[in-house]
């Protein structure tokens, strides 16, 4: 939370245009990694009219989900949400923050740190940045308003508020089609993965953490034992469930081949596999980047597959990632961006 309250000051001191010149960029930076639909993961009421404004001026070349914060302003959400984009942009939902990184070890977890490194008082495990009555508060508001809700949480203890408030809010407000999504979920139990399939909660899962942090996270933030079921795309497979990959830029670099190939191989940057039962094959990792991510924003009758009637939203790869060495996949580029038929990024258009 202060990192965003500082991120919302400074952007503040800039301006709009700053704000839409930044907003441009990233665009065209998804644009270039393939990506066709981006998501704005946590925004402030002032910051998403910015992004309006910046959508009317045509600043967006790919479809862009906003979803502000639902502790600043419920209301705001309740007023704009929509499921039809204007001008490449639309307000999805709310977004909920209970913990911090894994990395940086403010991840609220279950049980002590392995190693962090710094100066922690015994038995550190994290901490919350939202308590559990803001947490209920804010699942409960979203069941009675029918709104989505994205709730990014690290640890396994935040994993554990998060499924609580869901199971007290399905019982209050009875089963729909919300599709609530679970960001990061980085240290998930077995236990909590059962609960997320019992309770419809879509897993947006962060296995490209196993490439840039996977050896920090074996010897510092879980230890050996329990690295190699980070990001548990392996229990999720196997039960059948419906999951999602992404990159969390700026806290990683938008690529989307690095995304693929760290979901399928679970290489880390020193050469360890972590977690070689949590791999998945070529074309999972696909979906995980695609139609399933497209059902999750409740876009899945338009985009996330080549279907007659559905968005010519496309990507042109140097390979095809089904049949090169998966050892290879972050090797590919992207060689042509295609949203609705039209081109809107290749290498000599960028030149």
């Amino acid at each position: 939370n202060a990192f965003f309250a500082a991120l919302a000051a400074v952007m503040k001191g800039l301006g709009a245009d700053a704000y839409k010149t930044f907003a441009k960029a990233g665009a065209r930076l998804w644009s270039s990694f393939g990506y066709t639909t981006a998501q704005e993961g946590r925004a402030t009421p002032g910051l998403s009219e910015i992004a309006k404004q910046g959508a009317a001026e045509g600043i967006f070349p790919i479809d862009v989900v906003v979803y502000p914060d639902v502790l600043v302003n419920r209301d705001y959400i309740a007023a704009n949400v929509s499921a039809t984009y204007t001008n490449r942009l639309r307000i999805g939902g709310a977004k909920l923050t209970i913990d911090g990184s894994p990395q940086g070890f403010t991840a609220l977890r279950d049980r002590p740190y392995f190693a962090p490194v710094g100066d922690y008082p015994p038995a550190y495990a994290g901490y919350a940045s939202a308590n559990m009555d803001q947490v209920t508060s804010a699942v409960n508001w979203a069941f009675e308003s029918n709104i989505q809700i994205l709730t990014h949480a690290n640890g396994e203890g935040a994993a554990d508020m998060l499924i609580a408030a869901i199971d007290a809010a399905t019982r209050k407000y009875g089963a729909a089609d919300r599709r609530p999504v679970l960001i990061h979920g980085q240290f998930l139990r077995m236990d909590q993965v059962d609960a997320l399939q019992r309770l419809g909660i879509f897993p947006s899962l962060f296995p490209m953490h196993t490439f840039y942090w996977g050896d920090w996270h074996r010897d510092h933030t879980v230890g050996p034992v329990n690295a190699d079921n980070i990001s548990p795309t392996g229990w999720v497979v196997t039960r059948a469930m419906k999951f999602g990959t992404h990159h969390d830029a700026p806290v990683a670099f938008p690529d989307s081949m690095r995304v693929l190939a760290a979901t399928v191989t679970r290489r880390t940057r020193s050469g360890d596999i972590l977690g070689p039962s949590q791999r998945v094959d070529v074309m999972t990792a696909l979906k995980a980047m695609t139609i399933w991510p497209a059902w999750q924003h409740f876009e899945e009758n338009d985009k996330g597959s080549i279907k007659a009637g559905k968005l010519a939203d496309f990507v042109i790869l140097s390979q095809d990632p089904t049949r090169v060495d998966p050892e290879t996949l972050h090797q590919l580029r992207v060689l042509t961006t295609i949203k609705e038929g039209v081109v809107v990024y290749s290498p000599a258009e960028s030149a």
